[in-house]
């Protein structure tokens, strides 16, 4: 599950990149991808690139509501904004939720929480 969260992770990171909106959206509930979209759209034509320095993934918590899983992941890692950007510390807690009754259901992003 770590080893998934952490591929998530750096996907949607370079598709935020991107703004490539069709790839993110195969990851997130409907509600994350409005917000993510929104902040890709004030972003405009500003191309950026995030490299990813090191990563680690902690499973803080999972719980069912009705019919859905909920698992929270806590992200620490370093990141830089390439070419020149300084390496900065991250510490992120997201939310991410599956449909019990739909068997095909994958792990999807409803939240992102900043830890620190």
């Amino acid at each position: 599950f770590l080893r998934h969260a952490k591929a998530s992770f750096m996907r949607l990171q370079a598709a935020h990149d991107h703004g490539d909106i069709n790839e993110i959206r195969d990851y997130m509930t409907p509600e994350m991808l409005a917000e993510i979209s929104a902040q890709i759209n004030e972003r405009g034509d500003v191309q950026q690139t995030t490299e990813i320095m090191f990563i680690d993934a902690n499973l803080l918590e999972v719980e069912t509501a009705g019919d859905l899983a909920i698992a929270s992941v806590r992200f620490t890692g370093q990141l830089k904004d390439l070419p020149d950007g300084e390496p900065e510390a991250f510490d992120e807690i997201w939310h991410v939720q599956k449909d019990l009754k739909d068997p095909d259901a994958t792990w999807l992003l409803a939240g992102i929480q900043q830890a620190s």
